[in-house]
């Protein structure tokens, strides 16, 4: 027995829609493309595409798991990411658009530096920000820690995945660090601890509260960082952080406290505060 596409496909928006899921339509698509290997264009030019009710089952069971608030990525078992494939699971915070602004800046200065460059990924996570820097400028030379052993696990897959070349170990913050580095680069947890209550249940409860909790005033991670990070960083080395929409004025006030220069700041697509840069003297 055939399924139509279509058919399903509406059903599953539906299903999502009444669940109180925000993208329920993008997600029954991605959920199509996963389970019926289908694109878009192949799609439209026969919309009277048809599968069999096994997969389409399968694809509903899918749905249903989607529509208790299990992250999309966390069903397919992955997420691009500055145009590579990274695996993600419930160990690792699944990488975002945003972030990608903090890795193109990264990339624009390394890339500008003559010779090699040094450069540190604190609180690695699933490993997007050093593997995307790694594979994507050639002078670079990548090392990542995180605190959390089962998020290097993912990290070191997505580099053997991403056949990249980054240095992974464990490390709380710079405990373990030995050298410095021409380049700190960090998308560190940021969130306020009162407002995690009020997040997304796929995000609240779905993925790693250590990846997301910044302290009461979400600025626990840049405090340290900054200050500790000076004696890791070299003379004109730079730091780089995402920060969150409303953080534009206290991290770069941390940063200038702890004696950085050239503090910049820059918006993502959506017009809100996003990055934050800062040299050392």
């Amino acid at each position: 027995m055939e399924v139509l596409v279509r058919d399903i496909i509406k059903k599953a928006e539906e299903k999502l829609k009444e669940a109180g899921v925000v993208d329920f339509a993008v997600d029954s698509w991605l959920l199509a493309e996963f389970v019926f290997k289908i694109n878009r264009t192949g799609f439209y030019m026969d919309p009277m595409m048809t599968v069999p009710k096994e997969r389409a089952d399968k694809y509903m069971e899918l749905v249903g798991i989607r529509a208790s608030k299990i992250p999309l990525q966390h069903i397919t078992g992955s997420q691009e990411f500055m145009g590579l494939d990274f695996k993600v699971n419930e160990d690792v915070l699944i990488p975002r658009q945003d972030t990608e602004l903090l890795v193109e800046n990264a990339i624009t200065y390394i890339k500008s530096v003559k010779g090699n460059v040094d450069v540190l990924d604190m609180c690695t996570g699933s490993g997007c920000i050093a593997i995307s820097i790694d594979r994507l400028c050639e002078n670079a030379k990548v090392t990542a820690v995180d605190f959390s052993e089962k998020a290097l696990v993912v990290a070191k897959e997505n580099n053997a995945l991403n056949k990249a070349d980054v240095t992974f170990f464990q490390s709380d913050l710079f405990e373990n660090v030995e050298k410095q580095y021409d380049v700190i680069v960090s998308n560190p947890p940021y969130i306020k601890t009162e407002e995690i209550e009020s997040l997304m249940d796929e995000v609240r409860i779905h993925e790693p509260m250590m990846a997301l909790d910044g302290d009461c005033d979400g600025l626990k991670f840049y405090k340290k960082i900054a200050k500790e990070g000076r004696q890791y960083l070299r003379s004109n080395g730079i730091i780089f952080f995402e920060i969150g929409y409303d953080q534009g004025q206290t991290v770069p006030a941390i940063l200038e406290g702890n004696g950085y220069k050239d503090i910049k700041v820059y918006k993502d697509l959506s017009g809100n505060d996003r990055v934050v840069t800062a040299g050392k003297e």
